[in-house]
């Protein structure tokens, strides 16, 4: 297997702007064979290599994902995870088959932790609303990106940002090499994108995420109180803290990173299990509802998709805009606000889905939740089947593709909640045991979330 798994398409001498960066995708039935023996994959490790190179004729373009997240398959490929850790022409010369990482090269990585700076620069002063309309072929300088503010910015450190994004991969130089276009990924960061990318980068970018995840040294040797977030929310849990009144627009920005990440998630978390067979389906702490849209889209035969979420976010989400960008009738969903911790508030349904908040909480809290969910369908036990579909980061037995990423979001959760974390199939088992559910099935799709499936017993 000879490929880079990055490679520049031929130069076009006759386009002024730069050709983009694509990832390769020819991988043959021998390159599985070899890896698999080489890197000893399990069945879902091959099936998730196979679905990484699943157009083998077509190269994919390299979007915001190869900013923001570091894909570290068996040392196949390396982008960034949240953090740019390569830039594109680093990339070009890595050999997929060769690669090891030694002490040195592991230390270029830190000079990466600079561009974020100008990324957050970059979505934080809205600049791709200002670049988005720009003729291609022509872009724009700073001058004219500053338009109406020309006599209060600074132009030479506007200049030198965007000179950092465009090797970030989110615009590009053309002509004199001061005219300014955005790419592909760059797209993704307007205010009204879809994908809510601009939110993501803000938030994991942005100063109180920043700040808490410094705070690991401390919690580490059990300095100071709270976690990492209530150091910089006045006492609050993360939660409580985005619901104040003063803090809307951090909740917009939360609510939109969250939809992100349902969004490059959720197709195949979708597809690997059949909610085809539930007519009431409640996604307890959707947010946006995104990835209930995304169920309700894929099985038609569901009737009814209820959103349980805190009033505070109901009251951001509720015009429903993940359903209308799907075409779902409006009488085949709905918003139900109330507490997951309070029984009494909780929709009744066939099945629930739990998605990546369980890892927000500590064990006790987990008991609580279920408990809820367990209450608030005691008059159905034994007369109908509930089905619960835990969504997570599950840590799986050592060579597991998706561990890294596991293991990565745990830190996150250690720093933002105190007693947070991933945690292992077993793990959860005894959870659910606790709580009168039992374990059905385990869905290792590592997308990079798996689903475990359980249903009320007693």
């Amino acid at each position: 297997m000879g490929n880079y798994i990055v490679k520049k398409e031929s130069s076009n001498t006759e386009n002024p702007v730069r050709r983009k960066t694509r990832f390769s995708t020819q991988l043959t039935s021998n390159d599985v064979a070899t890896l698999q023996s080489e890197y000893n994959l399990n069945e879902n490790e091959v099936e998730e290599l196979r679905h990484m190179y699943k157009n083998p004729n077509d190269g994919n373009d390299v979007d915001l994902l190869s900013i923001t997240g570091v894909k570290q398959k068996m040392n196949l490929y390396v982008t960034s995870l949240i953090y740019i850790v390569f830039t594109r022409e680093e990339l070009l010369q890595i050999d997929a088959t060769k690669i090891k990482f030694n002490d040195g090269y592991k230390l270029i990585q830190a000079t990466h932790r600079f561009i974020e700076y100008a990324i957050f620069a970059f979505v934080e002063l809205n600049l791709a609303d200002r670049l988005v309309n720009a003729v291609p072929d022509q872009g724009l300088t700073v001058q004219e990106i500053m338009s109406d503010e020309r006599s209060s910015w600074n132009a030479d450190l506007l200049y030198r940002v965007l000179r950092s994004c465009a090797d970030g991969g989110i615009v590009e130089r053309i002509n004199d090499d001061k005219h300014f276009v955005l790419s592909q990924s760059g797209r993704m960061l307007t205010s009204d994108h879809p994908s809510h990318a601009r939110d993501f980068l803000r938030w994991i970018l942005g100063p109180l995420n920043s700040n808490a995840g410094n705070q690991l040294p401390n919690l580490v040797c059990n300095e100071g109180t709270g976690s990492g977030f209530t150091r910089f929310t006045d006492g609050l849990d993360l939660y409580t803290f985005l619901c104040r009144s003063d803090q809307s627009d951090l909740m917009t920005i939360f609510n939109g990173a969250m939809t992100t990440v349902s969004a490059v998630t959720g197709t195949k978390l979708v597809i690997n299990s059949d909610f085809g067979r539930f007519a009431t389906l409640v996604d307890i702490g959707g947010s946006s509802g995104i990835y209930l849209a995304q169920i309700l889209e894929h099985y038609p035969s569901i009737e009814q998709g209820i959103v349980f979420e805190l009033p505070g976010v109901i009251n951001q989400v509720k015009n429903g805009e993940e359903f209308k960008l799907r075409n779902i009738p409006e009488s085949r969903y709905k918003f139900v606000a109330g507490d997951m911790f309070d029984s009494s508030t909780i929709p009744q349904g066939d099945a629930y889905v739990l998605k990546t908040f369980l890892h927000c909480f500590d064990n006790e809290k987990v008991i609580a939740i279920l408990s809820s969910i367990r209450k608030a369908n005691q008059n159905r036990i034994g007369q109908s089947l509930v089905s619960l579909f835990i969504v997570e980061y599950i840590i799986f037995p050592d060579r597991a593709m998706s561990n890294w990423q596991s293991h990565a979001f745990d830190i996150a959760m250690a720093y933002a909640f105190e007693g947070a974390c991933e945690r292992t199939q077993q793990e959860y088992e005894q959870l659910l045991e606790t709580t009168g559910f039992k374990l059905k099935k385990l869905y290792p799709i590592q997308a990079p979330h798996s689903i475990i499936e359980a249903v009320l017993i007693n």
